[in-house]
């Protein structure tokens, strides 16, 4: 937690929660999950939730024009300036005032996606204008002379770029390397009695590698192009209209999902179908996962466990990992 309150609390839309004793604040994101599946008719208990660390977040989306940069104001369009975010890792927060200074020489409007990487802050800008004309590729063009800045990508056109990077700024990717750590650890507590498994919702791939490394036989599914990152064990699919069924689903003993907000309904109700001996759910929303979950213990499995995984530092999102077993 915070030593000291962040300068915009109250005014930046991200934070809601930062007021809050660190034993109230763990009340409240525990409330928030139990209500979620209250609400569905399942009382269910947690397993200690899992803080992650402030100064940790790789990736921030940030909003600006003309003279202005920042986040949004909360319920607001109106963007509230800021210098720093202790939420952010030290990487991005140093370079935000010479982005500060790019982006409001434009002279246009938009978003701008930034990406902490090993190698470098990956850049990607959206506005309305198109490809950047000869003014804004000049202005553009003058990050490359800062160090930790290692690509910058405007509208879908590459300015420049240093090292080859998989996927862009904007793709999903988990908030920080430490949260992501932390899933994985809770996927792997599971799997060394299973051999067959899918990663459903996969993106690039954060379960279905140290899945296959630990020796078990895995597909990745995904809508994004970037499952094809995994080569041979990657599938481009979307899984919302055209999810898995159970005649496709045999022989697998292990099912992962990691879907957005939105849940994974139409996929449940395939899973439900089957006998797959255990599956693990990872969600970013307790009250769509609640919903899923509600259908799978309707149809024979069982909760194991909950684990509240807080990449969402003061917000009023929490990511859960549930492990349910047939």
């Amino acid at each position: 937690m915070l030593k000291e309150k962040c300068p915009y609390f109250g005014k930046c839309g991200g934070c809601v929660w930062q007021n809050l004793t660190e034993q109230e604040y763990i009340a409240k994101k525990e409330s928030f999950i139990t209500h979620a599946f209250q609400d569905v008719g399942l009382n269910v208990s947690l397993e200690p939730i899992i803080l992650i660390p402030t100064g940790t977040r790789r990736r921030a989306n940030f909003a600006f024009v003309k003279n202005h940069f920042g986040f949004n104001e909360t319920k607001s369009h109106k963007i509230i300036d800021i210098e720093i975010c202790p939420l952010l890792t030290n990487n991005i927060n140093s370079a935000l005032p010479i982005i500060k200074k790019t982006l409001t020489q434009l002279k246009t409007s938009g978003d701008v996606f930034l990406l902490d990487t090993p190698l470098g802050l990956d850049i990607h800008i959206k506005t309305k204008t198109g490809i950047p004309n000869l003014e804004q590729l000049e202005i553009l063009t003058a990050l490359n002379q800062t160090p930790n800045i290692v690509r910058v990508i405007y509208n879908d056109t590459p300015i420049f770029e240093k090292a080859a990077l998989p996927g862009t700024a904007d793709n999903f990717l988990q908030p920080s390397v430490e949260g992501e750590q932390a899933l994985i650890k809770l996927v792997l507590e599971h799997p060394h009695t299973h051999h067959h498994a899918v990663d459903l919702f996969c993106g690039k791939g954060t379960f279905t590698v140290p899945l296959l490394e630990k020796g078990l036989i895995v597909t990745g599914y995904d809508s994004s192009e970037s499952v094809l990152i995994l080569n041979n064990h990657g599938v481009q699919r979307d899984l919302f209209r055209f999810p898995l069924t159970p005649d496709e689903l045999k022989g697998i003993d292990l099912a992962i999902l990691d879907p957005p907000r939105a849940g994974a309904l139409a996929q449940v109700t395939q899973l439900a179908q089957t006998n797959i001996q255990t599956i693990i759910m990872i969600s970013c929303n307790p009250k769509t996962c609640a919903r899923d979950i509600k259908l799978l213990t309707d149809n024979g499995w069982s909760i194991q466990k909950i684990t509240p995984v807080d990449q969402f530092t003061y917000s009023n999102h929490i990511e859960l990992v549930a492990i349910l077993k047939k």
